[in-house]
């Protein structure tokens, strides 16, 4: 009896461990619901209880590059809602709830996820462009075209061999106003970039809660990622910085 109980006790405790991580990577709520997928208000973009992960992203006729052929900003928004939601069901047995950055104000207590960059989603723009970042900037390049800047290095989209590269940033800040959650950030040059950010970090937020995370103390940091057009599931780490000291205590 004694050893079958240590084997129940041995088994529960990975799921309980992961758990725990995932609510510290997180925010400290958030597998209690406090948090939120915030989207970009697009009038025809409509969002529904439920998301079925579309794979046919085919380029129309006489489209080149697969940028192009996102005529309707916004419609990859479903892929990522249907990665993310996947991702908390499994890890907290609840949906991640959504919302436009209309209709969500900063909350002070909750974990917002933003998917877009700050030419698309309003939140993504606040938070960007809050005090508390420092680690990465939405800017234009010598050419006039958007970029990210990372210390004082610039990223924009290049094409190279006839194929369009995108660049894309994994933002994670504290929340100033709760220390207990955080802003999250998956914002690509174009949208290609956005849904690899958000694929990148389903995938990987055990690996960067590992790698930034010391101590269990969560600390910001900004990941920069390179992919492909139209190859969301095959994004490339460029560049990273952390934030060595946190602002807040979390």
């Amino acid at each position: 009896m004694v050893l079958e109980l240590a084997k129940r006790l041995g088994g529960a405790f990975p799921g309980t461990w992961n758990k725990f991580l995932f609510r510290r990577f997180w925010g400290g709520e958030s597998s209690s619901g406090d948090a939120y997928l915030v989207l970009e208000n697009y009038e025809n973009v409509r969002l529904r209880r439920s998301f079925r992960f579309t794979r046919d992203h085919s380029t129309p006729t006489g489209v080149q590059d697969p940028v192009d052929s996102e005529i309707t900003c916004g419609n990859l928004s479903p892929n990522a809602a249907a990665m993310l939601s996947a991702l908390f069901l499994r890890h907290t047995g609840k949906l991640l709830p959504i919302a436009t950055d209309t209709e969500v104000e900063r909350a002070m207590n909750a974990t917002l996820i933003c998917y877009g960059n700050s030419d698309s989603n309003l939140m993504t723009f606040d938070i960007e462009g809050s005090s508390e970042n420092d680690l990465c900037q939405f800017v234009f390049d010598g050419a006039g075209q958007r970029a990210f800047q990372i210390c004082e290095q610039l990223y924009s989209l290049e094409n190279r061999n006839g194929k369009t590269y995108d660049k894309a940033i994994l933002l994670r800040l504290t929340n100033p106003q709760n220390p207990d959650h955080c802003y999250i950030v998956c914002a690509g040059l174009s949208e290609w970039g956005s849904l690899a950010a958000v694929y990148y970090l389903t995938k990987k937020w055990k690996v960067l809660q590992k790698r930034f995370d010391i101590f269990q103390q969560r600390r910001d940091f900004c990941v920069l990622l390179e992919v492909q057009s139209g190859q969301f599931e095959n994004a490339r780490e460029v560049a990273s910085v952390v934030r060595l000291a946190p602002l807040f205590q979390g």
